[in-house]
C-alpha cells in the first residue's frame, strides 16, 4: 500500500512541473519569417498571462527532409517530451500538425492540441478518438479571388505565370491551386510552374510577353532541392520586369506588389486566444475551428514603379508606404486643434447667444408678429389654419375677402360650417389630401383653384392641425389659355409662309409626271391610228398613267399632311418623319444644287415625345434658313451646297445637329437669332426661328441652340426620347 501512495505521489510531482507550460511546434525554423510572425502572434495573447511558460521547438523541415532526420528527430522528441505532460500543444503548419496526432498518445500524452497555419485542413484526417481534443485554425489561400484581383489590377492581362514549389505544405494546396485555375482559361494564359530552377527563374519570369503578372504563393526548395534563403527571393521579387503578386503578408515590403494574403501573425494571435479558452477550462472540440477571412493588401512603392494606378485597387485594400499627407504629417497637431478651438468657439458662442436672448428677445418677438401679420396678409391665397377638430384658429385678409365674411364670423368656427364645399373636397377622413386643383362655389363666383395643405406640429412634435393656402387661379388660367392660342397662331403663321415655298416645289415635282402622261395619250392617238389596238394595249396606257397619277397624289398627300397641325402629344417615329419631311423638300432643295445628308446614330430608330407635325415644320425652317444662307454664299463664290443631319441618342434624348456650309451665323448673334422679329434677312420678319423655339422649348419640353463653328450655321436640338408620366 505504501509503495502505491508512493508511485502516486511521484507521478503527480513528475507531471505539477509542467502542467503549466505550453509547447509551440513549429514545422519550419526560428529566423523564417512566416514561423517567426506566428510565434509573434502567440506571444502577443501569451505575454499577459505571466503564469504560463511557452517552449518552442521547431522541426526544420523547410531545410532537411530526409527520412533519417525524421526518424532521429522522432527518437529526439519521444525522449524529450514523451514524460512531460503540456497543458496545451500549438502546432504551426501541416507538418507538426500531422506529427502531433500521429504522436499524440506516446509523445504528447494526449495533451489538448491547437494547430494554425494548416492549409487544405480536412477534418477527416483527424482520428475520431482524437476530434475531442483538437481546434484551430485554418490556413487558405484565395487563389481564385487573387486571379481575379489580378485581371483587374493589370489591364489586358496576358500571362499569368504561378511559383510554386513541391514542398509538403505546397503539395497540400496544389490540386486547388489546378482547380481554380481552370475557371480562366478562356480569358488569358496561365502558366502553373512548381519545377523551379533558382538559378533560371529571374530570365525565365522576364522572358514573359507584355502584360503578364506573377503570382508567388510558395519556394522554399528548388527543382534540384536546393533550400533558398529568403534574401533570394527578395531579389527575385525586385528584379522582377512584372508585377508579383503573392498570398502570404510576410512578402510585403520586400518587392511584391501585393494581393489578398494571409497573416501569419493573424494565425498565431487567434491561436493563442483558442490556447487561452482551454487553459480556463473549456473542451477543445467545443472552440469552433476558424478561418480568418484574408485581406488586401498593397506597397504603394511597387505600384509607382509599375505605373498602376491606385485608383484601380479595392476601396478597403490597405496601401503600405502610402505618402502622408498634411493632416497625416500634422495629425498629433491638428488634433489638439480641433479638440480646444471648438470648446472657445462654443463657449464664445454660447455667451454672445445667452446676451443677444435676454436683450432682443422681447423686441424680436413684438417684431416677429407684426412681420408675420404683414406676411400674412400680403398673401394673394387665402390662408388659415385649424386645429385637428376641425375648428379654424386663424386666417388671413385674403380668406375674408374670398368669403366675404369679416374674421369674427370665420376664426373659432367649424371649417364646415364656414366654407362647406372645401371641407368636403379635402375630407380627412379616408386620407389626407395635400395638394389638388378644383373649381370652388363662392356667393358671388366660381373660382378655379390651387388647394395646398401641409400639417403642423406642436412644441412635443404631436400632431396639431392643418394649415392650408387656397390660390386664385382663374385669371392665371385665362392668361394660359390666351398664350396657348397666341402660340399656335405664331405656328400656324410660320407654318403658312412656308407653304408658298412648298407650293413651288410640289409644282415642279408635278411638271414631270404631267410631261409623262401628255406624252402618253399622245403616244395613244398616235397607234390608235397606226394599227388595230387590243385590251392589252389599252391596260399597259391606262396603267402607266395611274403610275404618275399616283405619284401625284402622294405628293399632295405629303403636303397637306404638313400642314395640318397635330392635336396631341404622341411618341413618333424620327426616321420616318424625317423621310416624310424630305419628300416634300427634295426637289426645292435639288433644283438648288444642295445637297442633304441624313445620318442615324448606328442606323437605330429613334422615338421621341411630341407634336409630330410641329416637329417637321421646324426641321423644314432650319433647312429653309440653311438653304438661303447657301444661296447668299454663292452670290460671292461657287461652291457644292451641303446641309447635314446627325441624329444620335445621348443622356435618354435624342439629339439633332443640324449644319451648313451657308455665310453662317455672327457669333454676337448666336444668341438673338431666337428672339421675334429679330433677322439678319432683308425681307425676313424674324418669325421663322422664334417659332421654332416656342415648339422645341414650349411644347415639347426640349432644347434648342445655335452652335459657333468655323464654316456655316451649326443648330443643336435635345429632345425627351420616351413618354413623360
Amino acid at each position: 500500500m505504501k509503495l502505491i501512495i508512493f508511485f502516486i505521489l511521484f507521478m503527480s510531482s513528475l507531471y505539477s512541473s509542467s502542467n503549466n507550460e505550453i509547447l509551440l511546434l513549429h514545422s519550419y525554423n526560428n529566423g523564417l519569417k512566416w514561423s517567426d510572425n506566428i510565434t509573434k502572434g502567440i506571444q502577443d495573447i501569451l505575454d499577459k498571462y505571466p503564469e504560463y511558460e511557452l517552449t518552442i521547438e521547431s522541426m526544420d523541415s523547410k531545410k532537411i527532409d530526409t527520412n533519417d532526420y525524421f526518424d532521429n528527430l522522432l527518437s529526439l522528441y519521444k525522449k524529450k517530451f514523451s514524460n512531460r505532460k503540456y497543458a496545451v500543444v500549438i502546432t504551426a503548419d501541416n507538418y507538426a500538425f500531422e506529427f502531433a496526432l500521429s504522436h499524440h498518445e506516446d509523445i504528447f500524452n494526449n495533451s489538448p492540441i491547437v494547430f494554425c497555419g494548416v492549409e487544405n485542413f480536412n477534418e477527416k484526417i483527424i482520428p475520431t478518438n482524437q476530434k475531442k481534443y483538437v481546434t484551430g485554425v485554418v490556413e487558405y489561400k484565395e487563389i481564385e479571388k487573387n486571379i481575379n484581383l489580378i485581371s483587374k489590377t493589370i489591364k489586358d492581362l496576358n500571362t499569368l505565370y504561378i511559383i510554386s514549389d513541391e514542398s509538403f505544405s505546397s503539395e497540400a494546396i496544389k490540386n486547388q491551386i489546378l482547380e481554380e485555375i481552370h475557371k480562366f482559361k478562356n480569358k488569358f494564359k496561365i502558366i502553373f510552374d512548381n519545377q523551379i530552377d533558382i538559378d533560371t527563374i529571374s530570365e525565365k519570369i522576364n522572358s514573359l510577353p507584355p502584360n503578364s503578372a506573377v503570382l508567388f504563393t510558395s519556394l522554399y526548395r528548388d527543382k534540384n532541392n536546393k533550400y533558398i534563403p529568403y534574401s533570394q527571393l527578395r531579389t527575385l521579387f525586385k528584379s522582377s520586369k512584372y508585377p508579383v503578386f503573392a498570398t502570404n503578408k510576410i512578402h510585403l515590403n520586400e518587392g511584391v506588389i501585393g494581393g489578398i494574403v494571409v497573416d501569419p501573425f493573424e494565425q498565431g494571435f487567434l491561436a493563442a486566444q483558442k490556447t487561452i479558452e482551454i487553459l480556463d477550462g473549456k473542451e477543445p472540440y467545443l472552440i469552433p475551428i476558424s478561418k480568418p477571412v484574408s485581406k488586401y493588401y498593397f506597397d504603394y512603392n511597387v505600384l509607382e514603379k509599375f505605373n498602376l494606378n491606385s485608383s484601380s485597387i479595392p476601396l478597403l485594400a490597405t496601401v503600405l508606404n502610402k505618402p502622408k499627407n498634411f493632416f497625416e504629417e500634422n495629425r498629433e497637431f491638428i488634433d489638439s486643434t480641433f479638440i480646444l478651438i471648438p470648446l472657445f468657439i462654443l463657449l464664445i458662442i454660447g455667451l454672445i447667444v445667452n446676451i443677444t436672448k435676454r436683450i432682443g428677445l422681447e423686441i424680436k418677438l413684438i417684431e416677429q408678429n407684426k412681420l408675420d401679420s404683414v406676411l400674412l396678409n400680403n398673401i394673394k391665397g387665402a390662408v388659415y389654419w385649424k386645429s385637428n377638430d376641425n375648428k379654424i384658429l386663424g386666417c388671413n385678409d385674403s380668406l375674408c375677402r374670398l368669403l366675404d365674411l369679416s374674421k369674427e364670423n370665420i376664426i373659432g368656427y367649424d371649417i364646415k360650417k364656414v366654407i362647406p364645399e372645401l371641407f368636403e373636397k379635402v375630407n380627412d377622413e379616408n386620407e389626407f389630401v395635400e395638394e389638388m386643383e378644383t373649381i370652388l362655389n363662392f356667393k358671388h363666383r366660381k373660382v378655379d383653384a390651387l388647394i395646398r395643405r401641409r400639417k403642423y406640429f406642436n412644441k412635443n412634435n404631436e400632431e396639431a392641425g392643418v394649415v392650408t393656402i387656397v390660390s386664385d387661379l382663374t385669371q392665371l388660367k385665362k392668361l394660359e389659355n390666351q398664350r396657348k392660342k397666341n402660340e399656335q397662331f405664331i405656328i400656324q403663321r410660320s407654318k403658312l409662309s412656308e407653304i408658298g415655298e412648298m407650293m413651288t416645289s410640289i409644282a415642279h415635282q408635278w411638271k414631270a409626271p404631267l410631261i409623262e402622261i401628255s406624252t402618253i395619250a399622245q403616244e395613244l392617238l398616235y397607234k390608235k391610228n397606226k394599227k388595230e389596238f387590243t385590251k392589252e394595249d389599252n391596260q399597259e396606257f391606262v396603267n402607266e398613267i395611274m403610275t404618275q397619277v399616283q405619284y401625284m397624289t402622294k405628293t399632295i398627300d405629303d403636303f397637306r399632311s404638313f400642314i395640318k397641325p397635330s392635336l396631341i402629344k404622341s411618341e413618333f417615329d424620327v426616321n420616318s418623319a424625317m423621310d416624310e419631311l424630305l419628300r416634300v423638300v427634295e426637289h426645292n432643295i435639288k433644283y438648288n444644287y444642295i445637297k442633304i445628308e441624313v445620318s442615324y446614330e448606328d442606323n437605330k430608330r429613334f422615338n421621341i415625345y411630341g407634336y409630330p407635325n410641329e416637329f417637321k415644320q421646324t426641321i423644314l425652317s432650319i433647312i429653309n434658313n440653311s438653304r438661303d444662307s447657301i444661296l447668299k454664299r454663292r452670290q460671292t463664290e461657287e461652291f457644292e451646297g451641303l446641309i447635314t443631319i446627325e441624329i444620335k441618342s445621348q443622356d435618354n434624348k435624342t439629339i439633332l445637329s443640324i449644319k451648313d456650309n451657308g455665310i453662317g451665323i455672327k457669333e454676337e448673334n448666336l444668341e438673338r437669332i431666337f428672339e421675334p422679329f429679330f433677322t439678319s434677312k432683308k425681307n425676313g420678319d424674324g418669325f421663322g426661328l422664334y417659332m421654332v423655339k416656342l415648339i422645341i422649348e414650349d411644347k415639347m419640353n426640349g432644347k434648342i441652340e445655335a452652335i459657333k463653328c468655323h464654316t456655316g450655321a451649326n443648330i443643336l436640338i435635345s429632345l425627351i426620347n420616351k413618354v413623360e408620366s
